[in-house]
């Protein structure tokens, strides 16, 4: 049996139902690395973040050759928790260079109980950064690249800045000081929760890690639909007039257009040019 789950599955089962077929599998055959593999993928669908952890780890003690892929996904799970951790207002997210003046009104917002406050900070955040134009490529449509004057995430607490893992750290990267980003295209279960990317900044300076494709749960992925765990689709829940909230597969807005993480292949900002 493969160690990778096929996305197939999942239309003709709920994550549930192959969770606990894996299960009961695993009790069968405790020893087999690629089961504990599999365990991992379903339990990290549930953001079951530490079982899934103990699951990876010990499917790499048992398989060596492994263990330079398992650590990769061992940290995102690590930046996973720290994420909730930023998102809920109790931590900091790292900084990948210079943050420009506006990038602490969003943290603010995060630590902000007071709803009308936070919006007002995150709409003040939304004025102050740049609006910055660029080309967006589909997987799907590598030879025909899409022009945008702006772009941002879909959900406001985010706005013009990328969400980025790098070993085991979760940051944030403001649009404004990337000059392009390459992401690969999914292929197995665990690239529908975190996209491999490269970002080449304006710097000269390049990053290789991890792009969250799924937004925060509202309350935990356990509770959430299948539809959003495997972000076949994406939700948005008003945090006011003009802020929203994702759940499920990320978005990314421009001008005119909105695009779902898996489909970008790439994106050139003109500033990078």
């Amino acid at each position: 049996m493969k160690a990778a789950l096929s996305t197939q599955l999942f239309k003709t089962h709920s994550i549930d139902e192959v969770l606990a077929e894996i299960k009961n599998a695993v009790r069968k055959k405790p020893d087999n690395a690629d089961l504990r593999a599999q365990l991992f993928q379903v339990l990290a669908l549930k953001g079951d973040w530490q079982r899934a952890v103990d699951q990876l780890k010990l499917s790499a003690e048992m398989n060596p050759q492994a263990q330079p892929v398992a650590m990769i996904y061992i940290n995102a799970m690590n930046a996973e928790s720290e994420r909730a951790k930023v998102f809920a207002g109790e931590a900091m997210p790292a900084v990948f260079g210079t943050p420009p003046e506006w990038f602490a009104l969003l943290t603010q917002a995060l630590q902000e109980d007071n709803p009308d406050q936070a919006a007002a900070f995150r709409q003040q955040a939304l004025d102050m950064a740049p609006m910055i134009g660029g080309v967006l490529t589909r997987h799907d449509n590598s030879e025909q690249a899409q022009a945008f004057e702006w772009l941002c995430d879909g959900d406001g607490r985010l706005g013009p800045l990328l969400e980025f893992m790098s070993n085991g750290r979760y940051g944030w990267i403001p649009f404004e000081a990337i000059a392009s980003l390459r992401l690969i295209q999914a292929q197995g279960l665990s690239d529908l929760l975190w996209v491999q990317t490269e970002v080449l900044m304006l710097d000269g300076r390049s990053h290789v890690g991890l792009v969250p494709a799924r937004y925060p749960a509202q309350l935990d992925y356990a509770s959430q639909t299948d539809a959003l765990n495997l972000v076949a689709r994406t939700e948005w829940i008003a945090l006011s007039e003009t802020i929203y909230q994702g759940l499920g597969q990320k978005m990314l807005m421009s001008d005119s257009n909105e695009y779902g993480l898996l489909e970008i292949a790439e994106i050139r900002f003109d500033a990078g040019n």
